[in-house]
């Protein structure tokens, strides 16, 4: 019995979808990753979705792409979106170099180069705000707006016995084995309301960071030459935790250093906010890219 035209159309309709629907990731995790080389190292990255607005996130201290785990969905159809292993972490090389915020911005450069990409949302966590401080504060053009995640400052010109405290910060991680002092750094990132997973995923990946990796990059971050109060003109949205030790005038200073800022002081999450609450994050975070777009963003 000969199949009806109808029916063929049908059936290649079906597959047609079918094959859409399976070649169509759903997790940041199904997303292929694709890589770029700077000066022989290579840089790890993953990007997925379209239209008008290009978010890159740059992850913290310790982490790798997967702390955007839950952006991803929410912003798949809404932007186009580019998440960094930043060198030294996650599937990226991690050679035996000094790692500088400067090296860390070069990095995101690189990544933002191969793809082409300018005027983009630079959303950084912990670490990652100095690293995007520094990608717009070297390369002009590479950012939009900046969004700073629980960011990590440094603040000069500082007393004595606060550039005693940075320093002795810093040398904590001058050890060939310092799994337990990071887990020690990791633990009080976290509170007694941090989701499980969230502190499975800190707990575990961030104590696999290489001895030379973190004290190189804790040695640069604390450098007085990174933080001279440069003011950060484009668009700023700045998400801070109380749990982080933050002072009572935070916002104040943190206005010394974004010309254009829109502010979020929380007190029921830890450092991990985009992990911890994720629907309240991506709608800020949305929120702020409405209302800063420019005509051609429209």
């Amino acid at each position: 019995m000969k199949s009806s035209p109808f029916s063929l159309a049908v059936l290649c309709t079906l597959c047609a979808s079918l094959f859409i629907s399976c070649s169509t990731p759903h997790t940041l995790q199904e997303v292929k990753y694709q890589s770029v080389v700077m000066d022989s190292i290579k840089i790890c990255y993953k990007t997925y979705g379209s239209g008008n607005n290009n978010i890159v996130f740059v992850h913290g201290f310790g982490c790798d792409i997967n702390a955007w785990s839950e952006q991803f969905s929410y912003f798949s159809d809404k932007a186009r979106m580019v998440f960094i292993d930043l060198p030294g972490f996650g599937q990226s090389d991690k050679p035996h170099t000094d790692y500088t915020l400067d090296f860390y911005a070069d990095a995101v450069k690189t990544v933002m180069d191969d793809l082409k990409i300018r005027g983009a949302v630079l959303v950084g966590h912990s670490l990652g705000t100095p690293v995007c401080r520094q990608a717009v504060i070297k390369y002009p053009n590479l950012a939009s707006r900046l969004v700073d995640i629980d960011g990590v400052y440094c603040f000069y010109p500082a007393p004595p016995e606060m550039v005693a405290v940075y320093e002795a910060f810093a040398e904590s991680f001058n050890n060939k084995d310092i799994t337990q002092v990071l887990k020690d750094f990791t633990t009080p990132l976290n509170t007694p309301k941090t989701p499980a997973g969230v502190v499975d995923y800190a707990m575990t990946i961030m104590p696999q960071t290489p001895s030379y990796v973190a004290y190189s990059t804790m040695h640069n971050l604390i450098s007085e030459k990174y933080w001279d109060g440069t003011i950060i003109e484009i668009p700023a949205l700045v998400i801070a935790s109380v749990n982080s030790q933050i002072p009572p005038d935070y916002k104040q200073i943190m206005s010394t250093l974004y010309a254009k800022m829109e502010y979020h002081e929380l007190s029921d999450t830890g450092h991990f906010i985009m992990m911890e609450r994720p629907q309240m994050f991506n709608e800020i975070l949305e929120q702020f890219i409405i209302h800063t777009a420019s005509a051609n963003e429209i």
